[in-house]
């Protein structure tokens, strides 16, 4: 075994643990959120009850929700059920770690590699019940597949490209029936053919993409469903603008994260990170302008894949709306980004050529520091109080010892009482108890028209007979007005007794008012 081969497998072994060390304890102290939990609602039931919740419910691909549906078989418990994605992001560390030492020189391979296996976001992802650690596997081994079966340079087709060809073709239909967005990246690959005018290879690729796309048939009509069905609520207005500048949010926070998850308010962190990449991006144009020609062709080849899923990821902001292209969405960017980065600041600033030799290994030190501070910053800031937003299992707990007989609890929104009830032991009735996945917004998510239909429902769920019950409001009921109706006839009604905040929820006893 070569000496880099070792080096590579201690730097894969090293990091695997570290992201383990830091994601198992997390995966087995923090609670749920509403996301989670319907990932758990959804998988509850074995096989076949997954695939039909992923499909009506989640509107979502059911590859992931079957797969975890078996999985959750053996043990049923929230740790078991994210092991899952926690194995996902080791074995994509593993992936990764293998694709940079392949393809970049030793240097800037370990850099990359650190890099991915600590970023912030695939911690984040590693602790999620849901699909967005094995989409980065799923992009990992797309990006790995396909170099090999359609290297840069022409050469004649043997059977280990050829069997790369099948596998590829078999990781590509995976991952159109895991999450729709990785179609996306399928895209990008092929434009790096084009730019290398590499015709007959694109050809080929155009062919095994036609079987995945036929492959795709069965569930080409109810995408086609989930997504009217996904646009046919309000609308709010989508400007190119706005998609650019989300996009840019989603891309700065993959380069150099601040909070994975920022709140409305913009911190300090933040507002040092935009500086910070303001100049950099100032630094590596006037670069670039001088070095233009020390690009290879494996950068641009990375560069456009990147680019082009970074455009479909705003067409989708086009066609779908803001809701559908939050961060956890741009999993999708996170491997395509991070790999024509790392190829492009590798040729730039390379140290074979600099005119202080020990320059680049300065730059390197100082760049280094920066981002494992945001990274430290960025991880400590993931999860506040060590809680996930609505700290159900507090939530529950508060109840439970507070609780008497005849005091429903009413959760609002209705999605969230999927949370409420993985913890929730008492002797009450949650409610509502039906409809968990009506999403439709009527008006801007913010105004108090955006869900009139809901709160209607809601209250319509009170028991008639309850004096008392308690109220549980998520925080857009604390930021927004979209509560406002909710909360008139709170006030109308009921007078508060008992009222307790928590991460991002609270929860308040109400007595009904004599008439």
């Amino acid at each position: 075994m070569s000496e880099l081969s070792h080096q590579k497998n201690y730097v894969t072994v090293g990091l695997i643990a570290i992201h383990m060390a830091v994601a198992i304890p997390l995966a087995y102290h923090l609670n749920i959120w509403s996301d989670e939990a319907s990932t758990l609602y959804t998988t509850n039931n074995g096989l076949i009850s997954a695939i039909h919740g992923a499909l009506d419910n989640e509107r979502q691909a059911p590859l992931y929700f079957a797969v975890l549906g078996l999985w959750r078989n053996v043990n049923h418990s929230i740790f078991f059920a994210r092991l899952f994605s926690v194995g996902c992001s080791v074995l994509a560390v593993k992936l990764f770690a293998d694709l940079v030492f392949r393809h970049f020189e030793r240097r800037t391979a370990i850099c990359a590699a650190v890099f991915f296996a600590l970023h912030p976001f695939l911690f984040w992802s590693s602790l999620e019940i849901r699909t967005y650690s094995l989409v980065i596997l799923l992009s990992v081994q797309l990006v790995n597949i396909f170099l090999r079966a359609f290297p840069a340079v022409d050469v004649q087709i043997d059977t280990g490209r050829k069997r790369s060809r099948s596998w590829f073709l078999i990781v590509a239909i995976i991952s159109l029936y895991t999450n729709y967005y990785l179609g996306f990246i399928l895209v990008g690959l092929f434009g790096t053919l084009v730019y290398r005018r590499q015709w007959r290879p694109a050809g080929a690729y155009l062919a095994f993409m036609s079987l995945a796309g036929f492959a795709f048939i069965p569930l080409a009509i109810v995408v086609a469903k989930q997504v009217a069905a996904n646009t046919g609520g309000f609308q709010g207005d989508r400007t190119m603008s706005e998609g650019l500048r989300t996009l840019w949010h989603h891309t700065l926070t993959f380069i150099l994260p601040a909070e994975v998850m920022p709140d409305q308010n913009t911190s300090p962190a933040a507002v040092l990170r935009l500086n910070i990449a303001r100049v950099a991006a100032i630094l590596i144009s006037i670069t670039v302008c001088f070095r233009w020609r020390r690009l290879s062709g494996q950068t641009i080849s990375f560069g456009i894949s990147a680019i082009i899923v970074g455009g479909l990821f705003l067409c989708a902001y086009l066609l779908l709306g803001e809701n559908y292209v939050e961060i956890r969405h741009a999993s999708v960017l996170f491997v395509p980004l991070i790999l024509a980065l790392s190829s492009g600041l590798s040729d730039l600033f390379s140290s074979d050529d600099l005119l202080y030799p020990r320059l680049s290994t300065w730059m390197l030190a100082a760049c280094s520091f920066v981002i494992l501070c945001f990274f430290a910053y960025s991880v400590f800031t993931l999860y506040p109080e060590m809680k996930k937003r609505g700290d159900w299992e507090s939530v529950a707990n508060y109840i439970e010892t507070r609780e008497s007989a005849g005091q429903p609890i009413l959760v609002f929104t209705t999605y969230d009482a999927l949370a409420l009830k993985v913890y929730y032991r008492g002797i009450n009735s949650v409610l509502p108890d039906r409809n968990y996945f009506d999403f439709d917004l009527e008006d801007k998510a913010s105004s108090e028209k955006s869900l009139s239909k809901r709160i209607d429902f809601a209250i319509s769920e009170i028991p008639a007979d309850s004096t008392q019950i308690w109220l549980l409001e998520s925080e857009k009921c604390m930021t927004t007005e979209a509560c406002e109706p909710l909360e008139n006839f709170v006030e109308a009604n009921y007078t508060v007794i008992q009222q307790q905040d928590f991460y991002r929820e609270r929860v308040r006893l109400l007595k009904r008012k004599t008439q």
